[in-house]
């Protein structure tokens, strides 16, 4: 039994070139989402984890490697693989069906699986598809590895996490349960996709020759935008400290890269955590950088000191927000005073970055402008902008939908974080657009002057 793995693109390669080059100056002063190029750690560690089970697993990458449909084609005609995983964001949903239309008119009885953030959320939309023979909700390991066994023997499915029709009727699993110990699954296979794409691309984004990593699921904290909560649990699940640096200096040594982003969202929620692994960096002389993310109220300064001290060169902020109306409505808890202290006490020691968000519901002018003004004031190394869309699976979303606000299916159409079709406060889409160009200008110029 064999499986090929899809990383659909957000863009058709002609429009995230152009992106790229008309808004450089955003992407080098920190803004990620107007050119979303990611590494597919989870195909990664999925790919892996397969291999360890003695299956036949590879990632096509289509972003990465800058495919087109024809090139898409003519690879499933090569490979013939039994079966077709695409992993689905609720930003690619119809990425993914085009993928899965074309892999059944090229193969049609391969089977076609579909997993991650929209499946696991709505399972239902994906198998109304008929492209779509299988969905997987929640973590994907135990669960896929389940699947491709019970298609290899021919019994049907019996196993948490798994969706299918069985005549006209839709049978909905529940959910994977969590992977209790992120220590059992095995380092995630980076050579299955271009990490050189992803490096390069952080040169500019991130200022570093490096690449990000994924070493924790799940978040216990309210964030009402956030759809964490719902795909991967309240449960904060962390790696081994000694096993990320193993990570970190296999990277290092296969991929010669000098530093590392480490994506989740909370990089430092246990402090005895970091303390190991910061003293594990120093017990091995590493010799690398290293940035990551975290939250305001977690900011303590003899652990910012310690960090830096280990390489840290730089902390992403989910600021979000100059309004403390806005501020509520997000459920950050915490206030405007709390942002500036953190950032005073973080760049002491290292390079900060800051997440913030427009349009937020019941947003008016005067929430964006004490945005911007708060954004000038911090006076930060990099800023990453993002118009609020309502995400699947968040609080927000659901609010806005009990109100009637939501077209399930329209919204999916260009859920982007720099693409406004609609508008969820009482600035018109037009006006949002035209404000965040405004912001993205002022901090973009900055840079090139610079």
């Amino acid at each position: 039994m064999d499986i090929l793995l899809i990383n659909p693109p957000y863009f058709e390669t002609r429009e995230m070139d152009e992106r790229y080059q008309d808004h450089l100056s955003w992407v080098r002063k920190g803004n990620m989402y107007v050119v979303p190029f990611e590494p597919p750690l989870g195909l990664a560690a999925l790919v892996a984890y397969l291999k360890v089970k003695g299956m036949k697993a590879e990632i096509l990458d289509m972003p990465g490697m800058r495919m087109d449909e024809l090139q898409f084609r003519e690879i499933l005609a090569k490979k013939k693989p039994d079966c077709i995983g695409i992993t689905t964001m609720s930003s690619t949903v119809f990425s993914a069906f085009r993928i899965a239309r074309v892999a059944k008119s090229v193969l049609p009885d391969t089977k076609v699986i579909t997993g991650g953030v929209h499946p696991t959320l709505d399972p239902l939309l994906l198998l109304k598809n008929t492209d779509i023979d299988y969905v997987v909700r929640g973590e994907g390991e135990y669960a896929l590895e389940s699947l491709l066994n019970s298609i290899a023997s021919n019994p049907r499915p019996e196993t948490d996490g798994l969706c299918y029709r069985a005549g006209s009727e839709y049978i909905i699993g529940e959910r994977a349960q969590l992977i209790a110990d992120p220590d059992a699954l095995p380092l995630p296979d980076y050579g299955s996709f271009p990490v050189e794409a992803y490096v390069r691309y952080n040169e500019n984004l991130r200022g570093i020759k490096g690449i990000s990593m994924l070493i924790s699921r799940g978040c216990p904290y309210r964030c009402s935008f956030c759809s964490v909560k719902s795909t991967m649990g309240k449960r904060y699940r962390i790696k081994n400290p000694r096993k990320v640096v193993d990570e970190m200096e296999f990277l290092r040594d296969n991929f010669h890269v000098e530093g590392i982003w480490f994506k989740d969202s909370i990089f430092n929620l246990k402090g005895g955590w970091v303390k190991e692994f910061c003293g594990e960096i120093k017990r091995r002389t590493l010799n690398m950088v290293w940035q990551c993310n975290t939250r305001v109220d977690l900011i303590d300064k003899d652990e910012v000191r310690m960090m830096a001290e280990s390489g840290l060169i730089q902390i992403d902020l989910g600021i979000e927000s100059g309004s403390m109306r806005s501020l509520k409505v997000l459920k950050k808890d915490y206030a405007i005073e709390q942002i500036q202290r953190a950032v005073s006490i973080a760049r002491k020691y290292v390079k900060i970055a800051g997440f913030f968000m427009i349009g937020i519901p019941g947003e008016t002018e005067k929430d964006i402008d004490a945005t911007f003004e708060l954004a000038k004031l911090l006076a930060l190394d990099k800023y990453c902008f993002s118009m609020f869309i309502p995400l699947p699976g968040s609080e927000l979303y659901d609010m806005l939908s009990a109100e009637g606000n939501i077209d399930h299916e329209e919204n999916l159409k260009d859920l982007h974080f720099t693409l406004c079709r609609k508008s969820f406060c009482s600035i018109s889409p037009e006006r949002l657009r035209e404000r965040y160009v405004e912001i993205n200008d002022y901090f973009g110029n900055s840079v090139v002057e610079s």
